[in-house]
């Protein structure tokens, strides 16, 4: 499970912001207690939620909290390479000084096997980059890894596996160091590099629970969820099932058809327009009749975000380890009772067996209810006077009571992270074309 991601100058985040799913001492009111027990998981020694929102303005860092997060994951996922994959990392923050030439922070805390980990690295642009400077007879990484580490879980105490400073590398307490040579690239993550020479090591493992128990909509919009439920539904037979999910979220469906063109392989994503629903209804003469519905002629958005969401569902649930699911903007296209139903589902011990985790952004204020989550669960994220991104946990703030009316408090202004709007009334808006619009 996830345990905390902290990141620092990237985008609008400027100083170092963290966000935890480490569930803190606060004790729900008496008629919600349930939520201590249900929302949270006990891993290592540790208490961990299962999910966790931010909210906050429009342009306030909620998304980039998510991006720094899903591009951290993917640079570690990503293969070695001779051309840098960090360019998205190094975006730092631009009100400062010489920002081109600043680090940007990445590290992430989480359990694998019953033990924890903690993995990080800053990165830079290389100012010296298309010069006519040579190393080694290889043109200079465009990005360069400054500082690397991994420390985890070595008998009782957390110890340390390697760390890095620029391209030296400290790797005499990795085990199996002799069968992994010395790196080539200053943008290549050791990490990524001890995996590929040690494919049972630490970093290995590590690298394969980052890349399969962690899934975002923000590489390819939804389109990786689709894979899973179309795996799910193709190769794993588990339709009844989907099927039943479908009918939780008010999709009842006789059954699901999926247009496959043979001359292509069978790993291709379809589009919705391959995918269609088969409905059956009761015609005035008392027959039955089923009709095919396209999912994307005839069905919404939130019907195919649906269909999308359900197979990662069904198979993050069930997982041999938990998996993070990261949705931005997890509202658009959503009823809100569709969304706490979806939350529902996370904090549900018995569906959600492999304690799976949610990482979301929302404008939903429906899900600020202290029947559904805990106050530790809502972070907010607002803009400062120097353009940079705080991040904060309702938790953190004093005299909020468990029982709150958080959604109500939260639109109120007693939580901040909200928009600040300012009155419009220019007169010259209205001169143009004589005051009518034209098209």
């Amino acid at each position: 499970m996830i345990v905390e991601f902290s990141v620092k100058n990237f985008r609008s985040i400027q100083d170092l912001q963290t966000i935890s799913f480490v569930a803190t001492g606060l004790k729900s009111s008496e008629e919600n207690s349930n939520l201590d027990d249900e929302n949270i998981s006990d891993e290592v020694g540790q208490k961990l939620l299962k999910t966790v929102g931010i909210y906050g303005a429009n342009g306030s860092g909620k998304s980039n909290i998510i991006k720094a997060l899903e591009y951290f994951l993917r640079a570690i996922t990503n293969e070695a390479s001779t051309e840098s994959n960090l360019n998205s990392l190094t975006d730092p923050f631009l009100f400062q000084e010489n920002a081109n030439n600043s680090e940007s922070f990445f590290q992430l805390v989480f359990n694998i096997e019953n033990k924890k980990y903690r993995y990080g690295f800053t990165v830079k642009k290389n100012l010296s980059y298309g010069s006519s400077f040579k190393k080694n007879n290889e043109t200079i990484s465009k990005e360069i890894i400054t500082y690397e580490w991994l420390f985890g879980t070595k008998g009782q105490k957390m110890g340390e596996f390697f760390i890095r400073k620029f391209g030296e590398v400290s790797k005499d307490k990795l085990p199996n160091k002799e069968k992994i040579p010395p790196h080539q690239y200053e943008h290549t993550l050791f990490l990524t590099h001890a995996a590929a020479f040690d494919r049972d090591g630490i970093c290995a493992r590590i690298r394969r629970f980052l890349s399969g128990y962690t899934i975002s909509n923000f590489k390819n919009a939804f389109d990786g969820f689709r894979w899973n439920s179309l795996f799910l539904l193709e190769k794993e037979n588990r339709k009844e099932e989907f099927l039943e999910l479908l009918a939780t979220f008010n999709h009842s469906y006789k059954d699901i058809i999926l247009d496959r063109d043979a001359n292509k392989s069978e790993d291709e994503i379809l589009p919705y327009e391959n995918i269609y629903f088969v409905k059956q209804f009761i015609t005035k003469q008392n027959a039955q009749v089923a009709i095919r519905l396209n999912l994307g002629f005839n069905e919404s958005a939130g019907t195919q975000k649906i269909f999308d969401i359900a197979g990662v569902l069904l198979r993050a649930f069930n997982m041999p380890m938990s998996v993070l699911v990261i949705i931005d903007e997890v509202d658009s296209n959503f009823h809100p009772a569709f969304l706490i139903k979806l939350i529902t589902l996370f904090n549900n011990k018995l569906l959600n067996k492999s304690n799976a985790q949610l990482l979301f952004t929302s404008h939903d204020t429906n899900l600020m209810s202290p029947s559904i989550m805990r106050r530790d669960q809502f972070y907010f994220t607002e803009k400062k006077e120097d353009n940079s991104t705080r991040l904060y946990s309702l938790a953190d703030l004093k005299g909020i009571r468990n029982d709150a009316d958080f959604a109500k408090q939260y639109l109120a202004g007693f939580y901040g992270a909200l928009p600040m709007l300012a009155n419009f009334s220019s007169n010259k808006s209205l001169e143009i074309n004589g005051g009518t619009m034209e098209s």
